[in-house]
């Protein structure tokens, strides 16, 4: 505001010199009329400034209340908290009984909290509408005042040079006129002295009218030129007045601002007032449930402790149930394993395909032994045996029938059903940690892999249906926990191939024990449900080795071997440990060369599968004479069975036979190899 007095002084000094005398009056009135509200301007700027300082001592004081009531609200919450923390002390045991009250009082410190939350955003936004405010108010000063005085110091130096250069100008002018008017003077002096009087008469009358007309000329052009520097003064007195109502009209918007501004600061100190009540009336109420809870602590406590003592008894009980759980586990394990030796640790069971036409003669026996109670199978010769050599006339020969003894025959009527009742009681002879080998073996295309791998009832998806079910319940029961890894290989030749391939994750070193070091290389697989075993063998069957021979369309020209592991965990290792395993083995089909008529790879193909079959057949017969080496390195499938085939392992083999007149030679093959195999003893 100093600023604009400065420069006030040379516009109205240089007005007075040019204004007439009365105009000067009103000019005069006018800066009283500035110097006031000049003065009104000053004394808003003091009466806003202790609005502000007031408000901010009144929010001081706020905020002090605020921050006692905080510490005292802390205080208390303090205090609570040593009094949980004791109750905690003295029934550690029962952490999950006192839940609800540990609920109750963690809703009331989320509360408080809360409520210290909200004082403390009220503040901050408090803090920050009032410098917004007094920012604001600040800003639109400063933005007037400079506005103000920069137009006012533009017009009157604007102004103040113009009226300068036109007095100049004039005045110059008038100078050189004069100076010209006396030189032409003199010169006309010096001509009157060289004519004569007449003509001096003359000239000075003609000299005369000359001045007279310039100096009319020169007054004609002196008046306008006042008037025009009249005119322009009156403009500028004009200009003069639109500022000053300008400005009046800023001084009446910054007081209605300031009005605003007033009123929107009466609210906010309202709504703070309002929120004070409120956090005080929740105060209040936290105050009354932390008493209500205080009053109920002993009640709970006593409630906890009898809690406790019947969550220990009931604790005891569940161990001794436990215990008896596991004995009784324990003792239907060895029942089951005595049950399984007397049956014998190699069985032997027939089936007999469905063929209803130009099949030989067969029935089924019941039979005693000193061994129990066994099933006998007799069969005839057909009637008409063809001679190829010699004639193509039917030769007619004496019948010759032939008895084999197994431990269960299985009819044409027989479903995978019914048969997995037999070989459910070997899975759970593996679950219980024995080592398990089950394997179909005859002729081609006699049904073992039909036996073995049906998508719907074969042996593979039953059994690991079967081990799936007992494993959760086993987990539910006596708290024992059973993983499942699986391996899916094919011995084609003396080569062991992957069928499982890309399929399936492979396993970190650190998850499983890997127990057989001669078949590292196939991947083992985590077994977790039946849809992935099905998919499995759908994976496997498509890679499985098969080729068509005069015997069979698709046949298959390897040994399939699917080798469950049954770990079960170690809480000393840390780890889970293999405790027995499960072998389901779809062995090649065995063929007489007379009858397959095979010849090149199929040839070599043929004399692998047998060569490894009558390999098996050794074994079966050093065990059966408890030799003292059994040449389990003479073939590729031995070496890999023979934890399937000897100590204690069990063992199952089903013989698949074919009732058709054309397969009867190799029927009686299969059946001699099953027998030789029944009477074998385990060493």
């Amino acid at each position: 505001m100093e600023e604009s007095k400065i420069y006030r002084r040379p516009l109205h000094d240089v007005s007075n010199e040019l204004i007439p005398i009365d105009q000067t009056t009103n000019l005069k009135q006018q800066k009283r009329r500035k110097l006031s509200t000049t003065t009104y301007l000053s004394s808003s700027k003091n009466t806003m400034a202790s609005i502000i300082e007031t408000m901010n001592s009144n929010s001081k004081v706020q905020m002090d209340d605020l921050i006692q009531l905080k510490q005292d609200k802390q205080n208390d919450l303090y205090n609570l908290n040593g009094e949980i923390w004791k109750v905690q002390t003295q029934i550690p045991d029962l952490e999950l009984k006192i839940e609800k009250l540990n609920s109750k009082l963690q809703i009331v410190k989320t509360k408080f909290q809360s409520l210290e939350n909200n004082i403390e955003n009220l503040n901050i936004v408090k803090n920050h509408k009032i410098k917004s405010l007094h920012d604001s108010m600040e800003i639109f000063k400063s933005t007037i005042d400079k506005s103000f005085n920069e137009k006012l110091v533009k017009l009157s130096q604007t102004y103040e040079d113009k009226v300068t250069n036109i007095i100049n100008s004039n005045h110059s002018k008038f100078k050189e006129e004069e100076k010209i008017i006396s030189d032409k003077i003199i010169i006309l002096k010096k001509s009157l002295e060289d004519y004569s009087q007449k003509h001096l008469d003359k000239a000075k009358s003609d000299c005369e009218a000359t001045l007279k007309s310039e100096i009319q000329d020169l007054k004609i052009i002196h008046e306008e030129k006042i008037k025009s520097i009249d005119e322009e003064i009156q403009y500028l007195n004009k200009k003069i007045i639109t500022l000053n109502e300008e400005i009046a009209q800023l001084e009446v918007q910054q007081l209605n601002n300031s009005q605003i501004i007033n009123n929107s600061l009466n609210l906010t100190l309202q709504d703070l007032n309002e929120s004070l009540v409120k956090v005080t009336s929740e105060e209040l109420a936290l105050k009354s449930q932390l008493n209500t809870l205080s009053n109920s602590k002993d009640e709970e406590c006593n409630k906890l402790l009898a809690l406790k003592e019947e969550c220990r008894q009931y604790n005891h009980d569940i161990e001794i149930y436990n215990q008896q759980i596991k004995d009784e586990e324990t003792y239907r394990r060895f029942l089951h394993n005595k049950l399984q030796e007397m049956k014998g640790n190699i069985r032997v069971f027939c089936r007999i395909k469905p063929e209803y036409e130009n099949i030989f003669n067969h029935q089924i026996q019941s039979m005693s032994c000193t061994d129990g109670l066994k099933e006998s199978l007799i069969i005839s010769e057909p009637k008409v045996i063809q001679n190829s050599k010699t004639s193509s006339s039917p030769i007619k020969k004496s019948l010759k029938s032939y008895t084999f003894s197994f431990d269960k025959i299985f009819d044409e009527n027989s479903s995978n059903g019914d048969i997995f009742e037999e070989i459910s009681q070997l899975v759970q002879s593996s679950l219980d940690g024995f080592n398990v080998c089950i394997f179909t073996y005859g002729q081609t295309g006699s049904g073992k892999t039909f036996t073995m791998s049906n998508p719907n009832d074969g042996m593979i998806p039953r059994s690991m249906s079967q081990m799936f079910e007992k494993i959760e319940m086993l987990s539910s029961s006596i708290g024992k926990d059973y993983q499942l890894y699986g391996q899916f290989f094919e011995i084609y030749g003396d080569d062991v191939r992957d069928l499982v391939g890309i399929y399936g994750d492979e396993l970190n070193d650190d998850e499983v024990i890997k127990p057989d070091s001669d078949i590292n290389d196939i991947k083992m697989i985590k077994l977790t449900s039946i849809e992935q075993i099905q998919q499995l063998l759908d994976h496997a069957t498509k890679k499985r080795a098969t080729a068509a021979t005069m015997a069979n369309d698709v046949s298959s020209r390897s040994h399939s071997i699917f080798k469950v592991h049954i770990s079960s965990y170690s809480k000393e290792l840390s780890k889970y440990n293999i405790i027995g395993s499960l072998n389901l083995v779809d062995l090649a089909g065995s063929e007489r060369l007379a009858h397959s008529q095979v010849t090149g790879i199929r040839l070599k193909e043929t004399l692998a599968i047998n060569k490894s079959l009558s390999s098996l057949g050794d074994v079966i017969a050093s065990l059966k004479s408890k030799s003292s080496h059994i040449p389990y390195r003479n073939s590729k499938l031995t070496y890999i069975l023979k934890d399937s085939l000897g100590g204690d392992s069990k063992t199952l083999m089903f013989v698949n036979i074919c009732c058709l007149n054309s397969h009867f030679n190799e029927t009686l093959s299969s059946l001699r190899f099953a027998s030789k195999v029944n009477n074998t003893a385990l060493k």
